[in-house]
C-alpha cells in the first residue's frame, strides 16, 4: 500500500486549529427509517430524546448541523421527487429549499464559519459545487471528467476533502477555491467519506483495505499515519467527529440493520447510541450551548371513548402527533376535546384532574388523556 500526499515535491499539512476548539458536544443529527422512510432525527449525545424533525411523507437525509448548531441542511426529494438540498431550524421549524435545479443535488456541508454550503450536483457530471448558505451564488468548484462527491469542509475553511472514482474510490483534499488538488490514498479496495478532526489534525473515513467491507480509519491530513479504529467484521461507515474531538459516531451493521454507535477517538469505547429495529445511519454531531436541552413530551389516550388533545406552544395535535420536543423549562399547555358522544373522563401520568393541564418540561414527561362514551 502506497499513501500519496505530495504535490510537487511539497507536503501537504493539515490546516490549523481553530479558535473554537476544543468545542463542547451537542446534539447529533441522524436518518431513521423507523416511520417507514427517510426521516432527520436528532438525539442527546447520550441516545436519549430521539425525535424526528422532519416529519415528511418525502424522503429526508445527510444531515449536516451548520457550524452554530442552529440549523440542519440536508437533501430531500420532497420537491417533487428530485434531490435538492434543504434547510431546516435545529426545532424542526423553517424548511427552506436551496437548489432548485432539474439534476440531483446532495451531500451538503457547511463551511467553518458558517457562510457557506458545498454540496454534490450532477447539473455537469457529478462535482462539487459551493453556495452562499441562503442558496445563492452557485458555483462549480471541481471539474473533472470522473464522479467527485461527499465534499467535507476543513475546520479552517482552507480545504475540502471528498471521494472521487478514478478507476477506484479514493479521498482526495482541494483547496476551497478549487485549486491544488491532491490525493491522499492509494489503495486497490475503496475509501469512503472523510471528515476533519475539529482541530484539521486528522481525517477519519470509511475505507474497505481491512476487511473488504467496511471499517473506520484515521490518518493524518497528509495521508500518513492509517489507523483503522473499528477493526470488526460489521460493516461501518459514516464517521462523524464530536465537537471536541474526543469521540467519533458512525452507523454500523451489528444486529442486522443500521444503528448508531459512538466511540473514543482511539477506537476504544465503541458502544451503541440507537437500538431501533429499523435503519439509522448518517450521523452528524453540533456543537454545544448553541442547541437547546430538549426533553420530548409524549400524550396517549385511553378509554372506550374518543377525543384529541393539542398543546399550546403547538407540536402536539393527539390524533395524529402525539409527541413533541420542547426546550428545557418550557410551560406546555394541554387541551383535551372530547369527540361527539364521548366526554373527557380525566388526566393522568404528568397531568391531574379534568381542565387544562399544565406541564413544565424539566425531563421526558408522558401524560394521558381517558375519553369515555357519553
Amino acid at each position: 500500500m502506497c499513501v500519496v500526499g505530495l504535490v510537487a515535491g511539497m507536503v501537504i499539512t493539515g490546516p490549523s486549529a481553530t479558535a473554537g476548539f476544543p468545542g463542547t458536544n451537542g446534539k447529533i443529527a441522524f436518518v431513521s427509517e423507523r416511520d417507514g422512510n427517510l426521516e432527520i432525527y436528532s438525539m442527546n449525545s447520550d441516545g436519549s430524546a430521539q425525535t424526528n424533525l422532519t416529519k415528511n411523507a418525502a424522503r429526508d437525509f445527510q444531515p449536516a448541523w451548520a457550524p452554530d448548531g442552529s440549523k440542519v441542511a440536508f437533501t430531500s426529494d420532497r420537491s417533487g421527487g428530485n434531490w435538492d438540498i434543504w434547510v431546516v431550524n435545529a426545532d424542526g421549524t423553517g424548511v427552506i429549499r436551496l437548489t432548485t435545479d432539474p439534476a440531483l443535488d446532495y451531500n451538503p456541508t457547511w463551511s467553518a464559519d458558517g457562510t457557506k454550503i458545498a454540496w454534490n450536483s450532477g447539473r455537469n457530471g457529478t462535482q462539487i459545487w459551493t453556495m452562499n448558505a441562503d442558496g445563492t451564488n452557485q458555483v462549480q468548484l471541481t471539474h473533472d471528467t470522473v464522479t467527485d462527491r461527499h465534499p467535507k469542509w476543513s475546520p479552517d475553511g482552507t480545504k475540502i476533502a471528498f471521494e472521487s472514482y478514478r478507476g477506484n474510490w479514493e479521498i482526495f483534499v482541494v483547496n476551497a477555491d478549487g485549486t491544488g488538488e491532491t490525493r491522499l490514498t492509494n489503495d486497490t479496495a475503496y475509501d469512503f467519506e472523510p471528515d476533519w478532526a475539529p482541530d484539521g489534525s486528522r481525517i477519519a473515513w470509511r475505507t474497505g483495505r481491512f476487511d473488504g467491507v467496511g471499517d473506520i480509519a484515521v490518518m493524518n491530513p497528509d495521508g500518513t499515519g492509517i489507523v483503522n479504529l473499528t477493526n470488526d467484521p460489521a460493516y461501518d461507515r459514516e464517521p462523524g467527529w464530536s465537537p471536541d474531538g474526543a469521540k467519533i459516531v458512525y452507523a454500523s451493521v451489528q444486529g442486522g440493520d443500521f444503528d448508531i454507535r459512538v466511540m473514543n477517538a482511539d477506537g476504544s469505547g465503541q458502544a451503541n447510541l440507537t437500538t431501533s429495529a429499523a435503519n439509522d445511519y448518517d450521523p452528524d454531531w453540533a456543537p454545544g450551548g448553541s442547541t437547546p436541552t430538549t426533553f420530548t413530551l409524549t400524550v396517549t389516550r385511553k378509554g372506550a371513548g374518543s377525543g384529541t388533545v393539542a398543546s399550546r406552544p403547538a407540536g402536539i395535535t393527539c390524533g395524529t402527533d402525539c409527541t413533541e420536543p420542547y426546550a428545557s423549562g418550557t410551560v406546555v399547555t394541554l387541551r383535551a376535546k372530547p369527540a361527539t358522544g364521548s366526554v373527557f373522563a380525566g388526566w393522568s401520568g404528568a397531568c391531574t384532574g379534568t381542565g387544562d393541564c399544565l406541564v413544565t418540561m424539566t425531563a421526558a414527561k408522558t401524560a394521558t388523556a381517558r375519553f369515555s362514551p357519553a
